[in-house]
């Protein structure tokens, strides 16, 4: 999200937990919520810079991913478009959609699974 966005959800109250506003004239809740686009940036940064926990407890992280890399870089594989630069995104690389989504691609899944 721009900072225009961002902006105006600070200004209808939108937080973490409250996701809505009230319509002016019918008082009707109307919700807000980020673009796709935005959400994929958001889970894979969160992912390559804090993983995340299972529900069985388990921590999954970066280095899954970049033992998949290494691996990629020696065998071919079904992930080959996932590289270094998808891990190390940095400045305007970790706004790149495509990178986020081939991450979170169900090839990368199936190759960690």
């Amino acid at each position: 999200m721009g900072p225009t966005n961002i902006r105006l959800w600070k200004s209808l109250g939108i937080t973490p937990t409250k996701t809505s506003f009230s319509h002016p004239i019918s008082g009707k809740p109307i919700y807000m919520f980020a673009d796709v686009p935005h959400l994929m940036k958001l889970v894979r940064n969160h992912f390559i810079d804090s993983g995340f926990v299972l529900p069985n407890n388990k921590y999954i992280g970066k280095q899954v991913i970049q033992e998949v890399v290494s691996l990629n870089k020696v065998d071919l594989s079904c992930v080959y478009k996932v590289t270094d630069r998808h891990l190390n995104a940095i400045g305007s690389q970790r706004q790149n959609v495509k990178l986020a989504t081939q991450v979170l691609s169900n090839s990368m899944a199936k190759a960690i699974s």
